[in-house]
């Protein structure tokens, strides 16, 4: 007989910190299958949708999923699947990931596109969304999770007819036309147009400015951050990364500027979220100071979620070793139709494919960004003369 998925309840909590145990060992770097706090805090959220199978006969549970659900956007997560060793090959995560995508995306759904990471040591984890109608969207080369900085991929699923809504990007950068490309078969809609390319010339002498970078220094206080970002930054466009809220503030020595950012310590993972100044331009000549204070303070895996139509902030990104590292179609609803975004990556480690398990759908995603990170770090046509 094969288990059904039912909602967790409080009284599981012990049984499922158990179960991700038995399935990560020590390395689950997320707290929601150790923190027992967490866990329960989430299984009583509204936006939260925590669902458990237990074994016929002995009633031990063995799959867990989780999926998170922003109500204002629309916008769903999956993540923290996990089945017990003795129920693998039944067919379980199958129908874990079709139940909650099929409850977040149904009539009654309360999201319009949902997405999650798979790991890369295996191809199962990816091939079993891909199975239940998810997209191959891109990679997050040493996205530290596990034991070592470990590359992830991003999948996402849409309810039908939200795709065909997506707005149109007027232009992007030349380095961005690989990722648009594996994205536009990827989605599978020949009939939309792609963006035209663009190679801008490079400055003139006149064009570049020659202020000192402002002095960054970090502070490491969660709730201050969180009330400072809400006061500062009131344009929803600009607060818009699903998911993920400022714990540190950057402020610059003299006052003038303050970023916000997501920093998690433990695996190096870093979101740079928003900024006092609007535009990422405006911060050209700071850009290197923020990362340097982030990277001091554990930082190794920076992101920035932006709009696939803000042209010059993905040049200065390029500039600043950001590469698209995946791209996230109708993402955010705007008006009648669905705005693009991307995510560009930057490491602060050296990369390591070694042992990559990957398949065939994020191959296209992966060359782009090989190809890119050579060119922009293993260039040896300025060194040579």
């Amino acid at each position: 007989m094969t288990p059904h998925f039912t909602s967790a309840r409080p009284e599981d909590i012990n049984e499922l910190l158990t179960l991700y145990r038995q399935v990560y060992g020590g390395s689950y770097a997320l707290p929601l299958g150790t923190d027992p706090a967490v866990m329960a805090r989430e299984i009583s959220c509204a936006e939260t949708t925590w669902l458990t199978a237990r074994e016929p006969g002995s009633a031990r549970i063995v799959g867990s999923i989780i999926g998170t659900v922003d109500r204002h956007q629309r916008l769903g997560k999956l993540q923290g699947l996990a089945i017990h060793p003795d129920a693998r090959g039944t067919g379980l995560a199958r129908q874990a990931v079709h139940q909650l995508s099929e409850l977040l995306l149904g009539k009654e759904g309360a999201a319009d596109s949902i997405y999650g990471t798979a790991r890369t040591t295996s191809t199962a984890p990816q091939r079993i969304c891909l199975s239940a109608g998810f997209r191959a969207l891109g990679i997050f080369p040493n996205l530290h999770k596990a034991e070592r900085h470990e590359t992830m991929v991003l999948l996402a699923k849409h309810r039908p007819g939200v795709l065909e809504r997506r707005l149109p990007v007027p232009a992007i950068p030349a380095e961005l036309e690989p990722l648009v490309n594996a994205l536009h078969n990827s989605v599978g809609l020949p009939e939309q147009k792609l963006p035209p390319v663009t190679e801008p010339p490079p400055p003139s002498p006149t064009d570049r400015t020659h202020r000192r970078p402002r002095d960054m220094e970090l502070v490491d206080a969660p709730h201050f951050a969180l009330r400072r970002f809400t006061e500062t930054i009131p344009d929803p466009c600009q607060r818009f990364y699903p998911f993920h809220t400022p714990n540190v503030l950057l402020s610059a020595v003299d006052g003038t500027l303050e970023v916000y950012a997501q920093l998690n310590r433990s695996d190096g993972y870093c979101a740079l979220i928003a900024a006092t100044e609007p535009q990422l331009t405006d911060l050209a000549e700071d850009f290197e100071s923020v990362i340097t204070t982030l990277a001091a303070h554990g930082a190794s895996h920076l992101e920035a979620l932006l709009p696939l139509d803000r042209y010059q902030d993905l040049r200065l990104l390029l500039a600043r070793g950001f590469l698209p590292a995946a791209a996230y179609p109708a993402m955010r609803r705007q008006g009648e139709g669905w705005r693009d975004y991307v995510v560009m990556a930057r490491s602060l480690q050296p990369l390591d494919f070694r042992g990559l398990s990957i398949d065939a759908a994020f191959q296209p995603f992966t060359e782009q960004y090989i190809e890119l990170w050579k060119q922009h770090y293993l260039n040896t046509q300025e060194v040579f003369h």
